[in-house]
């Protein structure tokens, strides 16, 4: 049969390896009274509204979604047979907390925080994220809590290549720090100011006055990738004699040297002088303004300078460090900051249901609360009451039955509230990506790293410590030369990694900025991670064509080491065959007018479902 009218057709019709333990009894007693007690305010909401709840999904949907939602792929035939199997009346949330404590929780949620993070793989002049990308992963997998990593990821200082420093990628992730401040209060607040940065805010309460002094926390906080200037001295003749004698020569040490020597340097100094072209009548061009808070109560700084004295020295003067920036991270991740909570929840429950809690996610006001002000109020309490632990958080999530409830496909005619379960969506980039390697090996987490993976620079920064200004330029030219320095170090550095497995059974957060971006993951959206929550979801061509032209499909039929392939070795009986490449690929059973398809060729049928809305959507 045509593949493209078998595919019209279809659509007509459409466990991982355990990193620690899971929640101890009473943990899991406070989980299932948190997920009741969302449940209670959604029930509430629909009796005031005059609105049914839906329907609770069947175990094969059930496994299906909690497999995409917090591992980022499909379940394997036997991770689905396994559930199904079970008999024990708690299995539901068995199957949860094996997930969030299995390898594939760190895979698919580092693809979420670094879009949110922005860790690119190559910034303005941070020439290797790796040591960034591996702190979020360490993160993930020991759980640290939400407002920990937030307050380390603005307070962070020090060598950019020290392995467990990771966190000052996210400072030297760009050169300009008023777009830095921007970002980092969109990022942890929710909130966009970065009108305010050049002339008051034409929408919003804030003035070009309140960014500078929310800016004067982390004034003179900077990156230099280059030795400090009491060490330049150190370097600069080696450095004057290599670039006249081999441009290549001197191209490694120089890059060498920063490897040992890039760092955030400045912790704040509590000033920030207004900018040249300052227009308004509250201040004056390079006028001294002293830190203050947008909203909520101002933390206490040490200020060793008063803003008089400050005014009578030269422009180029900001004071003297005092700790400020700690103060900004004090205050943005505080409990009772209104928006901090606010805005992890609202991302948390838009990344799990599909909805938009309080407002748009980078768009959030101080005092919104939403379409449902008393189920934000309880998620937050429940987020706080959690100390702040995603891995709770997204369990209690999961537990309820307002995430265990039917999927509503939005369309003009649907039902005023929609907070009561989660949307019909399109999967992300990398868990489509993800998925496939579900069909390709009965272990798709095999290859997730379970502890810090080195680098190039990592593994050059330690070795580099112990290295004088001889043994740089001894290094330099001695060394394979520039277009094999970092290989040479990658090379070494893959050694302490130990076996990492065929790329081609990598799932995407495997990847990084030495081994490249995954090809097929950007073609189906993948963030370039320029701008926050730049993921896309939306069709286009290229998408369609790769999945149109059958490549995977030929690949999990043909190649005999795929997954799905041996699992329909040997099975001669029709309708087995079919039960399996249903489970395999929707994770269910075919119904009974799908049974017909049967006479189909199977590769056919296959690469009717791998393109089916059935398979490309969450459901």
């Amino acid at each position: 049969m045509n593949r493209f009218l078998l595919l019209i057709l279809t659509l007509a019709v459409g466990a991982p390896a355990v990193l620690a333990q899971p929640p101890a009894m009473d943990q899991q007693a406070v989980i299932s009274k948190q997920a009741r007690q969302i449940d209670q305010v959604v029930a509430a909401r629909l009796q005031e509204v005059g609105q049914d709840r839906r329907p609770g999904i069947d175990e094969y949907n059930f496994c299906r979604r909690v497999y995409l939602d917090a591992i980022g792929r499909i379940p394997t035939i036997d991770e689905l047979d396994d559930f199904i199997a079970d008999q024990r009346p708690d299995k539901r949330s068995r199957l949860i907390s094996k997930l969030l404590q299995s390898k594939g929780y760190p895979s698919h949620w580092y693809n979420y925080w670094a879009d949110l993070f922005r860790v690119k793989y190559v910034g303005d002049k941070l020439h290797h994220p790796g040591n960034y990308g591996e702190w979020i992963k360490e993160a993930l997998r020991n759980n640290k809590p939400y407002d920990q990593m937030a307050h380390e990821l603005i307070n962070a200082s020090g060598p950019l290549y020290k392995p467990g420093n990771g966190a000052t990628g996210f400072y030297a992730r760009e050169s300009m720090p008023l777009d830095h401040l921007a970002n980092s209060v969109k990022t942890f607040l929710g909130l966009s100011i970065e009108c305010a940065q050049c002339h008051d805010h034409p929408f919003d309460q804030w003035t070009q006055k309140d960014f500078y002094r929310l800016a004067a926390f982390s004034s003179k906080t900077h990156l230099r990738v280059d030795p400090t200037s009491d060490l330049e001295k150190g370097y600069a003749k080696d450095r004057r004699i290599l670039k006249n004698k081999s441009f290549d020569e001197w191209i490694v040490y120089r890059e060498s040297l920063r490897v040992k020597h890039a760092a955030i340097h400045g912790n704040g100094t509590g000033f920030m002088r207004l900018p040249h072209d300052y227009q308004y009548s509250d201040g004056k061009p390079f006028e001294a303004m002293e830190a203050d808070v947008l909203f909520g109560e101002m933390p206490a700084l040490d200020h060793k300078l008063t803003k008089v004295k400050l005014d009578a020295l030269p422009r180029n003067n900001f004071g003297p460090p005092i700790n400020s920036r700690k103060a900004l991270a004090d205050w943005m991740t505080a409990p009772e900051n209104p928006l901090f909570t606010k805005s992890v929840v609202n991302r948390l429950w838009h990344q799990v249901m599909g909805t938009e809690l309080v407002g748009p996610l980078g768009g959030l006001s101080e005092d919104e609360m939403g379409s449902h002000p008393e189920l934000t109020e309880q998620l937050i309490a429940i987020m706080k009451e959690s100390n702040y632990d995603l891995n709770q958080f997204l369990s209690v999530l999961f537990n309820s039955k307002t995430y265990q409830s039917k999927a509503l496909a939005l369309n003009a005619n649907g039902p005023d509230y929609v907070l009561d379960g989660p949307i019909v969506r399109r999967l992300s980039a990398e868990v489509l990506v993800d998925s496939f390697l579900s069909l390709r090996t009965e272990t798709p987490d095999r290859y997730v790293a379970t502890e810090f993976k080195w680098d190039g620079f990592t593994n050059f920064y330690e070795k580099s410590q112990e290295m004088d200004v001889k043994d740089f330029v001894a290094y330099s030219v001695n060394g394979p030369g520039r277009a094999a320095f970092q290989r040479r170090e990658e090379n070494r550095a893959k050694q302490r990694n130990g076996p990492m497995g065929p790329k081609q059974l990598w799932r995407v957060s495997c990847y990084g900025h030495v081994d490249g971006t995954h090809d097929v993951a950007k073609l189906m959206g993948q963030s370039d991670r320029d701008l926050i929550d730049g993921a896309n979801k939306e069709p286009n061509i290229p998408q369609i064509l790769y999945l149109m032209n059958g490549h995977l499909e030929h690949e999990i039929t043909t190649q005999p080491q795929a997954y799905l392939h041996r699992k329909l070795e040997g099975i001669t009986d029709p309708e087995q065959r079919l039960e399996i490449i249903w489970k395999a690929i929707l994770g269910r059973l075919p119904n009974d007018s799908e049974k017909s398809f049967t006479a189909h060729d199977q590769a056919d049928l296959i690469w009717a479902l791998l393109n089916s809305n059935e398979f490309r959507f969450a459901r």
